[in-house]
C-alpha cells in the first residue's frame, strides 16, 4: 500500500479537524496552530498563501504538512509555518511514518523547487525527537538547532517567588475578566505595540489579534484575559489551545504597572483553566537566550527545554539571499525565516 500526498483545502477542513483531534491522544505535537482558523487568519493578514498537504494510504488521511508561500518583487519563501517556533512541520501517527515524513517532505520541496524558491524552511513540531526521518528525506539540507520551552501541567513546580508575586498583586487589588470587547481589544493591542517597541520584538498586526479574539473561536481554541487595576487595563493574554496543548501566544504588560504582577496573575488563570480542561503541556514558545529575563521568568514557573531544529534549503542560491542582505529579508518577507542571518 503506497502513499500519496495531496493538496488539502477548506473542503476537506472536517476531515483535518477531526485528524488533528484523533492525533491529538496521543501526541504532543498538535498546536492550535494546526487547526484550519490559524491558517485563515494568516490567509486574511496577508502572510502568505497556504499550501497545506495532506499524505493519504487508501484513501485515509494519515499525515498532514501545513506550509506558507509568500512572494514579492524579491522572489518566493515557502515555510512552514511563519512566525517562529516548532509551530509545524510533518504531524502523523504510528502508521508508516517513515513513509509519511518521506512522501510530504519530498512533495514540499518539489513544490519550493519549481517556484526557484530564494528558500523552504520546515521547522520540526513541538516535543518531536526524531530527526533522522528529516535527515534522510531531506538530505544536505542546512540545519539550524534551536531550543524552545515547556512544561507539563500536572504538577506544580513553580518557584516559590512565583506564589509571593501572585499574593502580592491581590493584595494590591489586581482582578482579571475574559470578557472581550473592542474596546479592550484596542487596549490589549496598545500595550502589546508598546511591548514590542521597547523589547524589538516583531509586532504581529492588529488584524491577527482582532481575529483571534472572534467569538466563535473564544472558548474553543483562543483564550482572552485581561487584568484590571482600579479600573485600568494594565495586561493582557491570548493563549492558542488544541486538545493536549496551550500555547503562549501574546502576552502584554504596561511597563508603569509590572510591580503589580500582571503577568503573574494572568498566567497563573490561564495555566488553572487549562488544567480544568484537561490539557496537559503548556507551551512556552521560544526565547531570545538563556540569559534573557523572558527564558528566567519562563523557568520559575517550571519551564525545561525542548530541542527543535529547522532544515532550510535555498533553490535560487545564496547570491539572491546575499543581495538582499538582512534588511531586505526582515522587508520582503515579515514572519519568515528566510535564512540564518550568521550563514549568508
Amino acid at each position: 500500500m503506497s502513499v500519496t500526498v495531496e493538496g488539502l483545502h477548506r473542503e476537506q477542513d472536517d476531515e483535518l479537524v477531526a485528524f488533528l483531534d484523533e492525533l491529538s491522544a496521543d501526541s504532543a505535537s498538535v498546536l492550535g496552530y494546526h487547526y484550519p482558523f490559524y491558517r485563515d487568519m494568516l490567509t486574511a493578514i496577508e502572510v502568505g498563501e497556504p499550501i497545506y498537504l495532506g499524505a493519504r494510504c487508501e484513501g485515509k488521511l494519515i499525515g498532514y504538512l501545513p506550509a506558507f508561500m509568500k512572494k514579492s518583487a524579491a522572489g518566493v519563501v515557502v515555510g512552514s509555518l511563519p512566525y517562529f517556533g516548532p509551530n509545524a512541520g510533518v504531524l502523523c501517527g504510528n502508521e508508516r511514518p517513515e513513509q509519511v515524513h518521506s512522501a510530504l517532505l519530498e512533495e514540499l520541496a518539489r513544490r519550493a523547487r519549481a517556484m526557484n524558491a530564494l528558500s523552504c524552511a520546515i521547522y520540526t513540531p513541538f516535543q518531536f525527537r526524531d530527526f533522522e526521518l528529516y535527515e534522510q528525506a531531506l538530505p544536505g539540507w542546512e540545519k539550524v538547532e534551536k531550543f524552545t520551552q515547556y512544561q507539563r501541567l500536572d504538577a506544580d513546580v513553580r518557584d516559590p517567588a512565583v506564589g509571593r508575586n501572585l499574593r502580592k498583586a491581590q493584595r494590591l487589588g489586581v482582578t482579571l475578566s475574559s470578557e472581550v470587547t473592542a474596546e479592550r481589544m484596542a487596549t490589549f493591542f496598545s500595550i502589546y505595540e508598546q511591548n514590542c517597541h521597547e523589547f524589538g520584538i516583531p509586532l504581529k498586526p492588529r488584524a491577527a489579534v482582532d481575529w483571534l479574539g472572534r467569538a466563535e473561536l473564544v472558548g474553543k481554541h483562543t483564550l482572552l484575559y485581561f487584568a484590571f487595576h482600579e479600573g485600568r487595563m494594565i495586561g493582557g493574554l491570548i493563549m492558542v489551545w488544541s486538545p493536549k496543548v496551550a500555547s503562549y501566544y501574546i502576552p502584554c504588560s504596561l511597563t508603569e504597572a509590572r510591580s503589580l504582577q500582571p503577568s503573574t496573575v494572568l498566567i497563573d488563570a490561564a495555566m488553572a483553566e487549562a488544567r480544568a480542561q484537561g490539557i496537559e503541556f503548556w507551551n512556552w514558545e521560544s526565547s531570545p537566550g538563556r540569559d534573557s529575563g523572558v527564558y528566567q521568568f519562563k523557568k520559575k514557573w517550571g519551564a525545561v527545554e525542548s530541542e527543535y531544529r529547522i532544515y532550510i534549503e535555498t533553490f535560487a542560491g545564496r547570491d539572491k539571499l546575499r543581495e538582499l542582505g538582512r534588511e531586505g529579508i526582515a522587508r520582503e518577507f515579515p514572519y519568515y525565516f528566510v535564512w540564518p542571518f550568521n550563514r549568508l
